[in-house]
């Protein structure tokens, strides 16, 4: 039975979506975490949270949707490199960023230009970085004695003409560079210190000028003279942009940044600012903050949940001490009541915020104002609008599709009962079997444990499987024969052979064993091996011949499939083997010969039968102690019930009373039981009902069991 294409249709569109949500859900979190670590600076941490995301989630998207149902911006590799780039792994930084550019959608978002500067810086300073590397390498000693000299004449010590040009000449440096290291001590002016380990005295200040100010120019101004030293020109040049900045009118920077530009373009490198992480100087200034609002973005700004998260970074020269947030008026509240935050200053310099902004429905305007720590305080104010949507189950189309979801699950019910009225009752749907053994996978039930016994013992042993007649010891080898085949076992190969022996007369033997294999393994096996022509002459001697061709050839198939190891075991599933019983005690000595003697170690058997047992424990027989001797059992009543009920769920429905009654009369029987359920069927078809009673059970009962004991004695009788 196959249960109704829309029901497991509508079960599939569900797992399928709920399965969608969770993926969602986990990638989400992870992202969200990355983005959290990125701006707190914690640039390993936020490597691993990205790379999981990445994990569940490898494609970027500007409107992924979230565990809110908000629409997120998804560019995991962009700032994947962006930790990267701040950990200096600067060519993993780039992979990432050609890569985020390699699935266009960051071409459309606001960080496509920062993405490129940033690659074009990356490149930049891993070429800086691979030749500051090699110059260190090489002349560390020598570059430390120019900085003693440079340290030495800002002290006033201006060292002598031929100990400078002994110092240059150590360097190892071009004549180019030592002619400009030459002019840079020139043009110092005395008094100015160089080492940036060292500050100024109190006396050596320009009057003036506040003390804080001066020493943060003149740490600038030093570290920007060392990296030129040490060959860093694009470092150098950045920090005498910032001095310029500070001081425009000073003619010595502009010289120092149009030496730098000369050496940057000598170099083919191009002249852009790198970025300087540990750049962060507190000096007076009388600029305004900045700040940067990241979520929501203006064009993702609709929402259906009460609050939304709201993260940015606010960044000034001195620092930012505090922010504030008013929505819709009205400022928000933090601990203890206060209207303002302070946020934490990151290791970058930048301070990260992110504040839950509760939302009331359509339109709401938050207002986001970050405070400096100058003398005279500035500020700078953010504006965001972000609107409300009602929740999905108060929108109209909402109560549209789930009005539409269960017409269609009604009229699926409908038509499912509809469909299986027909079958029921047009059709006459009557799928059990009285009889018959069961071939049918999804009919039988039960007799697992022995099943597993059975696969248990067949690599090394023979079984007899023994039981009253119409317990289901033919259906059992059914089922065996299917399992063998389908077997996946990683030592053997099972190839199974079902041999049926009731009415096979003893000169007919050896020929029937030859003619099922010959059938049931193949063409090739039926090419081999020739048909006996004379079926009574065919004995013990030509069977053991073209046994042997028979497992030549199944050895050679395993090869052709690469399982060349593996050890080929045929099964013989000898059913109603009793009839040895008839045969002749030279006829049992041979077979047992190869079972025992010629092929041990290839080939082994299944045997079911029902007087067998009492036949064999003669200490005469020729089988005494051969087989491994396994009962058949009854039905357990949960595996009766099973086979009552499960065939026709959906069709018809045994009452409680009616299986319990058929459960005791056929004692775990399944061939009673299956005779109960055949005629209980049929009745209720030509009464049109669905539900089996226990009154008809009482019907039918005498009928089934003088039916079921007549073939049960007949057999028997039969079997003499």
């Amino acid at each position: 039975m196959r249960p109704p294409f829309l029901k497991n249709f509508l079960y599939t569109v569900f797992m399928l979506v709920a399965f969608s949500i969770t993926a969602t859900s986990q990638w989400y979190v992870h992202y969200e975490n990355g983005l959290k670590q990125l701006k707190q600076g914690e640039w390993s941490e936020a490597i691993k949270s990205l790379q999981k995301a990445i994990g569940q989630k490898q494609t970027p998207d500007l409107n992924a949707i979230t565990y809110a149902l908000a629409y997120e911006e998804y560019l995991p590799y962009y700032h994947l490199g962006c930790a990267l780039f701040f950990l200096e792994d600067y060519a993993t930084a780039k992979e990432n960023f050609k890569r985020e550019l390699s699935f266009g959608v960051i071409q459309k978002s606001s960080h496509h230009k920062t993405l490129r500067r940033l690659l074009e810086i990356a490149e930049a300073m891993q070429a800086q970085s691979q030749q500051s590397r090699s110059t260190q390498a090489n002349q560390p000693e020598e570059w430390l004695a120019l900085l003693r000299a440079s340290y030495q004449y800002g002290q006033g010590s201006f060292p002598k003409e031929s100990e400078l040009d002994s110092l240059l000449a150590k360097a190892k440096l071009d004549e180019d560079t030592r002619e400009q290291i030459r002019k840079w001590f020139a043009q110092l002016p005395k008094q100015q210190p160089v080492s940036p380990a060292i500050s100024p005295s109190p006396a050596s200040r320009p009057a003036g000028r506040p003390e804080a100010a001066t020493d943060s120019a003149n740490v600038l101004k030093n570290a920007a003279i060392t990296a030129y030293l040490q060959g860093r020109y694009r470092d150098a040049l950045h920090l005498f942009n910032r001095l310029a900045q500070r001081a425009p009118n000073e003619p010595a920077l502009a010289d120092w940044q149009q030496r730098l530009r000369f050496e940057l373009s000598r170099l083919d490198q191009p002249v852009v600012e790198p970025l300087m992480k540990t750049d962060t100087l507190t000096v007076e200034s009388s600029a305004a903050p900045t700040i940067s609002i990241l979520a929501p973005r203006p064009e993702k700004n609709k929402f259906r949940s009460e609050k939304v998260r709201l993260t940015g970074l606010a960044n000034d020269d001195v620092g930012i001490a505090a922010i504030e947030v008013v929505v819709n008026g009205e400022p928000l509240r933090f601990a203890e009541g206060a209207t303002r935050f302070h946020p934490t200053r990151s290791a970058e310099g930048t301070y990260p915020f992110e504040v839950e902004i509760p939302l009331r429905m359509n339109e709401n305007q938050i207002a986001i104002t970050a405070y400096d720590l100058d003398k005279t305080q500035h500020r700078r104010t953010e504006l965001r609008q972000v609107f409300r949507r009602p929740p999905l189950q108060h929108t109209p189309a909402f109560w549209l599709v789930a009005g539409s979801v269960l017409l269609v699950i009604a009229g699926a019910f409908v038509g499912n009962r509809l469909i299986k009225y027909r079958i029921a009752f047009v059709n006459r749907y009557n799928p059990y079997i009285a009889g018959a053994p069961i071939r049918n996978e999804e009919m039988f039930f039960g007799r697992q444990f022995l099943l597993e016994r059975i696969l248990r013992t067949l690599p090394n042993n023979s079984l007899m499987v023994y039981g009253p007649r119409r317990i289901g010891k033919t259906s059992l080898q059914f089922q065996l024969q299917r399992l063998l085949k389908e077997s996946q076992d990683p030592e053997y190969h099972f190839v199974p052979v079902f041999i049926d022996l009731q009415g096979i007369a003893e000169e007919f033997f050896f020929a029937h064993l030859i003619e099922e294999i010959r059938e049931q393994l193949g063409p090739a096996i039926a090419e081999a091996v020739p048909a006996p022509v004379h079926r009574a002459a065919y004995g013990y001697r030509e069977f053991a011949n073209d046994l042997r061709s028979v497992f030549g050839i199944l050895q050679n198939q395993q090869a052709e499939k690469g399982h060349a190891g593996k050890k080929v075991r045929l099964v013989f599933l000898v059913d109603e083997v009793d009839e040895l019983n008839r045969y002749s005690e030279r006829t049992n000595q041979r077979l047992r010969a190869i079972f025992m003697k010629t092929f041990s170690e290839t080939l082994v058997a299944v045997l079911t039968g029902s007087n067998i047992r009492k036949e064999w424990e003669s200490e005469s027989s020729p089988w005494y102690n051969f087989f491994e001797q396994v009962p058949m059992p009854e039905l357990t009543r949960d595996e009766a019930m099973a086979l009552m009920q499960r065939p026709v769920k959906g069709f018809f429905k045994f009452e409680p009373e009616a299986a319990e009654r058929i459960w005791q009369m056929s004692n775990g029987r399944p061939f009673v039981i299956q005779k109960f359920c055949v005629r209980l069927v049929n009745l209720a078809i030509e009464r049109r009902r669905r539900r089996l009673t226990a009154s008809d059970v009482e019907a039918i009962s005498t009928e089934v069991l003088q039916d079921t004991t007549g073939q049960t004695r007949a057999m028997m009788a039969e079997a003499g």
